[in-house]
């Protein structure tokens, strides 16, 4: 998620110091248009997993199928947030990379910083040419990761740091998700030159129904940072109910700095607090990146998820929009 030029991150400041800690700051509005089918277009795009905004109608996705970075052209009503066309421009293939799952554009757009679920590793690569500039620094707890559950999300801030997290336990700190219980992640903290400066835990939601595959079930998928130092997770979850998606707001206010902690498993840390912001549920709808962009008309500010077509689903954008809760709700 790409930061910088926030309209209203003064009233988003002034609501963070006057609310406490555990009250809900932002809502995302829905403007009724439901999922869009993105082409995979003649760079044949697929299995998008992670997307960002590069400003004005351009954009960036990466898959987890093929190592490669899409850009993408999403154009969006300016009035209500809702996408007009969605087309694939061209790939930039990124060394080494096998399972790419999140993505952030730096200021300037000249590279790009992205997690792969395999290692598990946070590289930059330059922008246009794909060359790996330097690798993350990753503490030495997510090499107990579970297979295809290790770094999953990532997030720039205003500040410059990143946010990334695992998808499910470690195997350090706790079973996988079950209908019963979620699973219990590390929220991981670097700073510009990708070093571990922090680490808080979060607790996902139980499956979406009863249990369909033994050894997962809801994950945090993806992350977006807010201007005033909260996070949007986004849950997904898949159970006989289907593939469930949840946004939530995270707030670290008060939750146990674990950095120090060998293992989580023993129950002892407050984990970060979280607000349901929006849901939804499908049969075919993998989403699970997310990324805010433009600003809108009024005040409010873009987002669109992007769903991941492996497993014979399809490739599809959502858009929604943001707000603090201090704004009037937009009319659809």
């Amino acid at each position: 998620m790409r930061g910088g030029g926030w309209g209203w991150a003064a009233m988003a400041a002034a609501l963070l110091l006057a609310s406490p800690a555990a009250a809900q700051h932002w809502a995302i509005d829905d403007p009724g248009q439901g999922p869009v089918t993105l082409p995979r277009g003649a760079a044949g795009a697929n299995e998008l997993s992670g997307i960002t905004w590069a400003g004005g109608d351009r954009w960036a996705a990466v898959s987890d199928g093929d190592g490669r970075l899409y850009w993408l052209r999403i154009a969006l009503n300016p009035a209500d947030g809702r996408i007009t066309s969605a087309t694939v421009e061209g790939a930039v293939a990124l060394p080494k990379s096998t399972d790419l799952e999140g993505v952030v554009l730096l200021p300037g757009g000249k590279s790009v910083v992205v997690t792969d679920e395999v290692g598990p590793f946070i590289r930059e690569y330059s922008l246009p040419d794909g060359q790996l500039l330097r690798a993350a620094e990753i503490p030495p707890v997510f090499a107990t990761q579970r297979l295809n559950l290790s770094v999953e999300a990532l997030t720039h801030d205003e500040s410059g740091q990143f946010w990334t997290a695992n998808e499910e336990a470690l195997k350090a700190d706790g079973p996988t998700s079950t209908a019963e219980k979620g699973t219990i992640v590390r929220l991981l903290r670097l700073d510009r030159d990708l070093r571990p400066t922090g680490e808080w835990a979060y607790l996902t939601d139980p499956v979406a129904g009863a249990q369909v595959l033994s050894d997962r079930g809801t994950g945090l998928s993806d992350l977006a940072a807010l201007p005033d130092g909260r996070l949007i997770a986004l849950e997904r979850s898949f159970g006989t109910e289907g593939l469930r998606i949840r946004l939530y707001e995270v707030d670290l206010a008060g939750a146990t700095e674990v950095s120090k902690l060998l293992t989580l498993a023993d129950g002892d840390v407050v984990t970060a607090q979280k607000h349901l912001l929006w849901q939804y549920a499908s049969l075919h709808d993998n989403f699970e990146g997310i990324g805010i962009g433009p600003e809108l008309a009024n005040g409010s500010r873009s987002v669109v998820l992007v769903s991941d077509d492996g497993h014979a689903l399809l490739q599809q954008l959502y858009p929604l929009r943001l707000r603090p809760v201090a704004s009037p709700s937009p009319a659809r």
